[in-house]
């Protein structure tokens, strides 16, 4: 089996497993956002972003959020993402997102998160957020939770904005934010 095919398969388990979640998001155990995580790694899968963006070997995963939120995301730490590796920085300060590849956001007040989708505007940095009009407010990626099942919203202008593609196989999953 091909790596993509296997790819696309991670991604329908992480999201058939997100999609029998009951409980609201933001999510308050640690394993209902270790699942998240895992939603979280396969979006960055599918995602591309311009060449000379990335170097080095990493790609650096920022999480801000409490510490079930940074706790959870340590079971995607250093896992395969194309021919580079994941890793996951916990954020304590609301700065340096310029080391970023990565920007995932949870429990953040609205003035504090606009705030930092105005620093990250035009960088190659995919946001990934919990609450449920992250991308409806200038975010890449929300996850929302629509009667106990987790939606994927896509903010493809943004996305555009920073140079970032998405495939379009996970688009199709995705409700889709301007246009």
């Amino acid at each position: 089996m091909n790596k993509q095919v296997k790819n696309f398969l991670s991604l329908l388990l992480g999201l058939g497993l997100l999609l029998n979640t009951r409980s609201p998001i933001p999510a308050q155990t640690l394993e209902e956002q270790t699942v998240l995580a895992a939603l979280a790694l396969n979006i960055v899968r599918f995602t591309t972003w311009p060449p000379d963006s990335q170097t080095g070997d990493f790609i650096d995963f920022c999480v801000i959020g409490d510490n079930v939120i940074q706790q959870s995301f340590a079971s995607i730490d250093h896992k395969p993402v194309g021919n580079k590796t994941l890793q996951v920085v916990n954020l304590s300060r609301l700065r340096n997102f310029e080391q970023c590849h990565v920007l995932y956001v949870s429990d953040l007040k609205q003035n504090v998160l606009l705030q930092i989708f105005v620093e990250v505007k035009n960088h190659p940095i995919l946001t990934i957020g919990e609450s449920n009009d992250f991308a409806a407010q200038g975010g890449m990626v929300g996850l929302e939770n629509i009667n106990g099942k987790i939606t994927l919203n896509v903010n493809i202008p943004v996305m555009r904005e920073s140079n970032l593609n998405i495939s379009a196989r996970l688009l199709k999953l995705a409700k889709i934010i301007g246009n």
